[in-house]
């Protein structure tokens, strides 16, 4: 079996790697620009558990074994850290629902901790609570090194005989009486008899010219990371009053963003004065002792969106044989793509559908089974 992987951030890396892992041969990654170069080396590095939906929740934990377990699986130290992650509340609409969510996520045993804003202030003496009128703290939410994650992956899939060829645009995937038979290139045709398209934003451009229409669409984020500071602010704290996010960098940076209105589509990955004032305002306001921060650079990259805001695996039996996906992740594909691309890794080989994955498949859409997954950071 000959495979092709388009795309080379997490989702790719990691099909790639369990592939190998599995015995497949022939196994080729093309990525347009270089290594991870799309949304896993422009994203937050950090992994959680709790999501507003028990499918996401359960899928998010399971990765999550992974994402930890890395380091001694493709020998990258990926640096973890569980300084957890503390959503800050703003009205009674809002606690009631974490309250309601607990219960859920407590069957789950990944309950987190409310906190009043006397105890917020007790743990994190550094944010401003005089309008905050309670905090979930979920312990078991983290952080890793993006690039680690990355390398450590093509690294072993490599080792097992995958190869990576950058440079290497795939203008569109080459189909013979309904079954993949390769992608082409600028400089000319690659034989395949799988193509897993794991592009991200850039996916839907490809299945367009199948005459496949998933309901996804890209929406450009923004980031911004300030000089660095002596390590003080431990969880990513999401602050539900402003839609900000933020928290500390492994270098020590502080690193953030803040929802902007939509931009959708493949715009130029670039930054606008708009984001940056609202998110230097929100920092400001939330951390006092952060006023004057320099700013040291931003960047932008894309959420891939679904309709429901969940991501999207595996193949729809009416496509032509041999194609598959993993995309429309939403924003949270970098925690979710280690058992993404384990579980393709066998729905690919044996045709193994995982009862973890089954929610997930692209059938979805058409068969009204929507995920709506209301949790999105970002």
């Amino acid at each position: 079996m000959r495979i092709a992987i388009v795309g080379s951030g997490i989702m790719g890396l990691s099909s790639a790697y369990n592939l190998a892992k599995l015995g497949a041969k022939n196994i080729i990654i093309l990525e347009k620009e270089y290594l991870s170069y799309g949304s896993t080396v422009r994203s937050a590095s950090r992994f959680r558990v709790h999501f507003w939906t028990e499918e996401n929740s359960r899928f998010a934990l399971e990765a999550k074994k992974i994402m930890v377990s890395l380091s001694s699986i493709t020998g990258w130290n990926v640096l973890v850290t569980t300084g957890g992650y503390l959503w800050l509340l703003f009205s009674e609409e809002q606690i009631k629902a974490f309250r309601e969510k607990n219960k859920m996520w407590e069957r789950l045993g990944i309950a987190g901790k409310f906190l009043s804003p006397s105890e917020i202030k007790e743990r994190y003496p550094y944010i401003h609570t005089d309008d905050v009128l309670e905090g979930f703290f979920g312990p078991q939410n983290g952080s890793c090194f993006h690039n680690y994650v990355a390398f450590g992956y093509y690294k072993a899939a490599a080792r097992l005989g995958a190869k990576l060829f950058e440079r290497s645009p795939v203008e569109r995937v080459l189909v013979e009486n309904n079954k993949v038979v390769g992608v082409e290139l600028p400089q000319g045709k690659v034989e395949a008899d799988v193509v897993l398209l794991t592009a991200g934003a850039w996916t839907d451009e490809l299945l367009k010219g199948l005459g496949i229409m998933l309901p996804t669409e890209p929406e450009r984020k923004e980031m911004a990371l300030t000089e660095s500071y002596k390590y003080f602010i431990e969880p990513l704290i999401i602050d539900l009053g402003t839609s900000a996010y933020i928290g500390q960098a492994l270098k020590g940076e502080i690193l953030g963003s803040i929802e902007v209105p939509v931009k959708s589509g493949l715009l130029p990955l670039e930054n606008t004065l708009d984001f940056l004032v609202k998110w230097a305002r929100a920092v400001y306001k939330r951390f006092p002792a952060l006023r004057g921060a320099r700013v040291m650079r931003c960047w932008s990259g894309y959420y891939s969106m679904s309709a429901d805001s969940s991501h999207i695996m595996g193949r729809d039996p009416e496509w032509p044989e041999g194609l598959y996906v993993a995309y429309g992740d939403s924003g949270h594909g970098f925690m979710m793509g280690p058992l993404i691309g384990k579980l393709l890794a066998r729905n690919i080989l044996y045709g193994e559908i995982d009862e973890l994955m089954r929610p997930f498949l692209p059938t979805r859409f058409k068969e009204g089974k929507l995920i709506p997954e209301k949790l999105v950071i970002g």
